[in-house]
């Protein structure tokens, strides 16, 4: 990690700002990925002037905030539903009883889910089956 003049110690530990490559490359995420979840206020990043360019800066949390927001999507949450995790959950504003209406609805959500795939699931084994038997009749 490369050490800027916006870098600054804090106790043993160095805070180091980063730019959207190193992001990209610590959270397996595209750029593009990167600046849509900014674009939809997921991510914030502060802009830093260099010369006649500016560049976007983002801070070590939003490497964690990213995998979260991974995690998130891999467990059939929406990007509206992690922000609003996000920002509830981090700011302590969302009570226990919400939250637990929260992951209920989404519980029900999977299992919903899980039953469309097991009618689709005996279709396709279904059919399977039945070609399976026409190949061998046609033998």
């Amino acid at each position: 990690m490369e050490y800027t003049p916006q870098s600054r110690g804090f106790g043993n530990f160095w805070v180091t700002k980063m730019l959207i490559g190193e992001l990209s490359k610590k959270t397996g995420l595209s750029k593009d990925t990167i600046r849509f979840y900014e674009k939809l206020g997921l991510i914030t990043a502060s802009d830093r002037q260099a010369g006649t360019r500016l560049y976007k800066e983002y801070s070590p949390e939003t490497v964690e905030r990213l995998l979260m927001i991974n995690q998130g999507k891999g467990l059939g949450f929406t990007l509206r539903e992690i922000k609003q995790l996000l920002n509830e959950w981090g700011d302590g504003t969302l009570s226990k009883r919400d939250q637990i209406r929260i992951i209920e609805r989404k519980v029900e959500e999977i299992a919903e889910k899980m039953r469309q795939l097991d009618t689709i699931k005996t279709y396709l084994v279904n059919k399977l089956s039945k070609l399976n038997q026409e190949i061998l009749s046609e033998s």
